[in-house]
């Protein structure tokens, strides 16, 4: 009797082929799908065993099903950070576009030519230690590997990686407290005075009086002050652009604030607002109406580097003359006295936007108010300005440096 021939054995739809042996190891081939041209997403799968292929078969499928597998496109990390920044040039204000362009170039640098889907979180952390090794700051270095992680962040929301391999590379702790370069009063009352002649003497007042970014200061309009409520609205800002500059809403929401300030701050932006006409007046046609309290000569907007390159030239020159004053007066005497006498009248190198940070030193050692401070400089949290501000907060353990006694005595005590 002729033998029955055995039936085949039918494998379920979709599981792969059979397991084969190719020299030392198993392989199989399974199909996901479709790709994006419409062309069958096959997939091959190595094992030592053909349970060890099966398994990984598995694996990928359910991979598939939950959107977690890695695609077919070569797209390279530098390619990828292209995409990524042309989306981000349509929202991102000029000023946070050219910082995420300059965290591009560092990236690009060592990564760039690496496929997307090749990335690991092991070539994340050697481009950490290399960013070590150039002597970057760590506060620069977090910088540049947040932007990496936003980057492969989006790159998950598109399906082009399964995982964001840049999440799991982490930097040393940021500093407990971060300090500020301020002046004191003195020195405050000193540059003032020494700057009253120069054009931009009511915007450093007004840095110095209000706490607004240099940005905001350049951008505030007329529209925006009423003098007989001594109060500004913080509208807009003007920020550097390339080849020129940029017109736009405030840095956050809590940007956009209302600031009042004192009867000295309306009589310099009123003696201003005259010498702005005065200047109109003479200009003619030529001027250019932008509606700015601080344009330029001509009335056209004015670039944040002037400001800078204003604030370091009075500072230059006036410790440049004061040294010679100095050296000429006290002519013959010990060389330690000399400079003993030189640094009691220099004044410390200063940036416009450390005019903000005098301005929240100088209020918070008044006022010992954090959260007052705060809503004037606009931060988002008071916990912000106390990351900020830890440092000239003493007065928090004076205030509750109480004895034992005053402790558990039951009558409660209010602190200023």
């Amino acid at each position: 009797m002729a033998s029955r021939k055995r039936p085949l054995e039918k494998r379920p739809h979709g599981s792969g082929t059979k397991p084969t042996k190719r020299g030392h190891q198993w392989t199989m081939q399974v199909t996901l799908g479709r790709r994006a041209d419409g062309k069958l997403d096959r997939r091959r799968v190595f094992g030592l065993t053909p349970e060890d292929c099966l398994q990984k078969a598995r694996e990928l499928q359910v991979a598939a099903a939950q959107g977690m597998l890695a695609t077919h496109e070569r797209t390279t990390v530098a390619e990828w950070l292209g995409i990524w920044l042309g989306g981000k040039a349509t929202q991102a204000a000029p000023t946070y576009r050219l910082k995420l362009e300059a965290h591009a170039k560092h990236i690009t640098q060592h990564l760039g030519s690496m496929e997307l889907r090749k990335l690991r979180p092991g070539h994340v952390h050697t481009f950490a230690r290399a960013l070590e090794a150039k002597g970057l700051a760590p506060s620069y270095r977090r910088e540049v590997l947040s932007t990496l992680e936003a980057a492969l962040e989006r790159a998950v929301v598109m399906e082009l990686i399964p995982r964001n391999v840049a999440r799991p590379v982490k930097l040393e702790a940021a500093p407990a407290t971060r300090k500020v370069k301020a002046w004191d009063a003195a020195t405050v009352a000193r540059f003032l005075e020494v700057a009253r002649p120069y054009r931009l003497y009511p915007l450093f007042y007004l840095g110095f009086a209000t706490g607004l970014r240099r940005e905001e200061l350049l951008g505030l309009r007329w529209v925006d002050i009423d003098l007989e409520a001594r109060t500004l609205r913080v509208e807009q800002t003007l920020t550097p652009d390339k080849g020129g500059v940029h017109i736009g809403p405030p840095k956050t929401r809590t940007s956009r604030r209302v600031v009042g300030f004192g009867p000295d701050v309306a009589a310099v932006l009123e003696e201003w607002r005259a010498k702005l006409a005065e200047e109109r007046r003479i200009l003619g046609k030529e001027w250019y109406d932008s509606g700015l309290v601080f344009p330029s000569s001509t009335g056209h907007p004015l670039h944040p580097r002037n400001v800078n390159r204003d604030m370091g030239q009075i500072i230059k020159t006036h410790n440049r003359k004061r040294v010679k004053e100095i050296r000429r007066a006290m002519q013959g005497q010990p060389e330690e006295e000399i400079k003993r006498a030189i640094e009691e009248v220099m004044l410390p190198h200063l940036s416009p936007h450390m005019m903000r940070h005098t301005h929240a030193t100088l209020l918070a050692q008044k006022t010992r108010q954090i959260e007052l401070v705060s809503r004037r400089l606009g931060h988002s949290r008071p916990s912000v300005t106390l990351d900020i501000y830890r440092h000239i907060a003493t007065w928090e353990l004076e205030e509750v440096a109480l004895p034992l006694s005053e402790l558990l005595n039951p009558t409660p005590r209010t602190l200023n």
